[in-house]
């Protein structure tokens, strides 16, 4: 069984870091401009065109199942270098789980990785047609290239962002803007052909690859997105899949409103399938504080049951570069993957 105090003394070290970072946050964006770094900005190497930033986030949970634990989530760096904007290269290496401390057994340990997220380079020929070749975020729906902790609404992430495609690609792409029937069309053309460099052992990565991503402004507040991609993955050579994605957003006076769906059709056939979705709003209910609702669905492939989950969530924003966030996840325990639960996170940009 968790150990009450054990518990509580370790929320209250949360608290009071978040306290401590925003103080931090607060007494830095008083400071004279002398230097032009503020935090959840980039921090330009003096003298040269290289950038620096990068993010981080803390989390707790607290399963219904009875696991619970309080972690260093991941600590990611940011690195980016333009030449007269027309070449440019990024990096961005993630630790990942460095410090975990599980309250039932009373241990603490390091179950860090590692990670290599991206690292490419882009050139920038026109805003039409520009190229990007490396390890890059997958272009599938909305939630996938947001990517970082401080810049989403919750400590959880959508099943169908995570589970039916790799997050990552190793490749080339073409991206960029185009006029088609009186709508500009934002778009991307990617392929991956080979190893992925430096994969995540904890995912199963692309070995082939050809995709699009496509999105059109429907309105001032609103935009719709297309999503095709033909694939092959490591642990399941010779299973062709083929996903088809929406996603949509619309956002107006700090209410927003997202939502992604996927089909990802097997070569093995239709019990192979998976299919999921989710719709998330979010509200503001004072100057910092907004209301999370998300609901989600997931068919995964095979015989397992179907996910129905609810997410009910709060987020604080003590400033641009600080988000304290927690949520309240119910589906009814039908999965191991979506078991219900509270979690929390402190999430912070340098």
């Amino acid at each position: 069984m968790s150990d009450p105090s054990l518990l509580a003394r370790m929320a209250c070290r949360i608290v009071a870091l978040a306290l401590l970072v925003s103080a931090a946050t607060a007494r830095a964006q008083d400071l004279d401009q002398a230097s032009d770094y503020q935090p959840g900005q980039d921090w330009h190497v003096p003298g040269t065109n290289i950038g620096v930033g990068g993010y981080g986030a803390l989390s707790y949970e607290n399963q219904s199942n009875g696991h619970a634990s309080v972690a260093i989530d991941e600590v990611s760096l940011l690195l980016h270098w333009e030449n007269d904007g027309r070449v440019r290269l990024f990096g961005e290496l993630s630790l990942e789980s460095p410090l975990v401390y599980a309250p039932a057994a009373g241990q603490l340990t390091g179950q860090s990785y590692l990670a290599l997220e991206r690292l490419y380079g882009d050139f920038l020929y026109n805003e039409r047609v520009s190229i990007r070749i490396g390890k890059f975020l997958t272009p599938i729906g909305r939630w996938n290239v947001i990517h970082a902790d401080p810049l989403v609404w919750t400590t959880s992430r959508p099943m169908i962002t995570e589970r039916a495609f790799p997050t990552n690609t190793t490749g080339a792409m073409v991206f960029g803007v185009l006029p088609v029937f009186g709508h500009m069309v934002d778009y991307s053309v990617y392929g991956a052909l080979g190893t992925e460099w430096r994969p995540n052992p904890n995912l199963d990565p692309f070995t082939e690859a050809y995709g699009a991503h496509l999105s059109t402004a429907l309105s001032p507040d609103s935009e719709l997105g297309l999503s095709l991609v033909s694939f092959e993955q490591r642990s399941s050579v010779g299973e062709r899949r083929k996903l088809l994605g929406l996603d949509y957003v619309w956002s107006r006076s700090r209410f927003e409103y997202t939502a992604e769906a996927a089909y990802r059709f097997s070569g093995n056939g239709s019990a192979f399938d998976e299919k999921g979705l989710f719709i998330q709003g979010v509200m503001p209910l004072s100057e910092r504080l907004y209301g999370v609702v998300r609901y989600e669905f997931y068919d995964p492939a095979g015989s397992a049951a179907d996910i129905n989950l609810c997410v009910l969530g709060i987020a604080y924003k003590a400033s641009p570069a600080l988000v304290l966030k927690m949520e309240l996840r119910h589906g009814g325990d039908r999965s191991p993957i979506a078991p219900d639960g509270v979690q929390a996170s402190l999430a912070f940009l340098f």
